[in-house]
């Protein structure tokens, strides 16, 4: 049985697909928000200390509540990383740190069965995520799943036309805030920079001229509403750790008027 990536139809149609960025390794959290009407939860094992266990058990509560589908931003591009996170059922990988296209080629095949791939195939908890057994998910799985990464330095810049090249990537997430490091950027300034400006309509550029989704990171939800106008489809409109405080500080503020 075939079923649906929600993310990849939404990219593939060029509609949006808005997430929350989970930087809280928490499934109490996850099952609040799964309800939502959010069309996917990026479980962060890069830069919030998510364990594998913790990974796992999110990924099968975003599952479980029949929403929105559950992506995994890895602590770094490995065979064993990407393995784990789709064996858990999760819909789709963000490898970070890819400069170069032997590097997306080689995320794409640690994604990907074989005769695309190289990733190896026998977990019994893949399938349930897409209600599938076993024989069907090792059939559905290269289509379904969606394999993405993350364009975050000025390297891979210079090889954005050799990255959004690579067979069957599904999608390319720009991180702007080591991107702008790369670029010698003051992310935090609050003031606009030509410079990212121009790396970023780079960026759109050649997603068009090789039909590739994008998607970026976005601090605010102004922010992904202002990503989505200028090409970008999938964003985050919220970060959990940035929204708890930021709702505890206006509280705060409000308690004081």
């Amino acid at each position: 049985m075939m079923a649906n990536n929600k993310i990849l139809e939404k990219l593939k149609n060029g509609q949006p697909a808005r997430g929350v960025w989970l930087g809280i390794p928490s499934v109490y959290s996850v099952r609040l928000i799964a309800r939502l009407p959010l069309d996917c939860m990026i479980i962060d094992m890069e830069h919030a200390p998510t364990s594998l266990e913790a990974m796992v058990a999110m990924v099968a509560a975003v599952s479980e509540a029949n929403g929105p589908q559950a992506v995994v931003r890895l602590s770094q591009a490995s065979a064993e990383n990407i393995k784990w996170a789709l064996d858990s059922g999760a819909a789709g990988i963000i490898a970070p740190m890819v400069n170069t296209g032997a590097d997306a080629a080689q995320v794409v095949a640690w994604a990907k069965l074989p005769p695309i791939g190289s990733r190896s195939f026998g977990s019994s908890y893949a399938g349930l995520t897409w209600n599938q057994s076993m024989g069907e998910n090792q059939k559905a799985s290269n289509d379904q799943v969606m394999a993405a990464i993350q364009i975050e330095s000025k390297t891979a810049l210079d090889n954005i036309d050799e990255i959004f090249s690579t067979p069957h990537l599904d999608m390319a997430l720009v991180g702007p805030l080591d991107l702008s490091l790369s670029l010698g950027i003051d992310f935090f300034s609050g003031e606009p920079s030509p410079i990212l400006d121009e790396a970023l309509e780079t960026i759109l550029s050649a997603g068009r001229k090789h039909h590739l989704p994008l998607g970026i990171y976005c601090p605010t939800a102004e922010v992904a509403r202002k990503r989505i106008e200028q090409g970008f489809l999938f964003v985050n409109v919220a970060h959990d750790t940035n929204t708890l405080v930021e709702g505890v500080r206006q509280a705060l503020k409000a308690s004081r008027q």
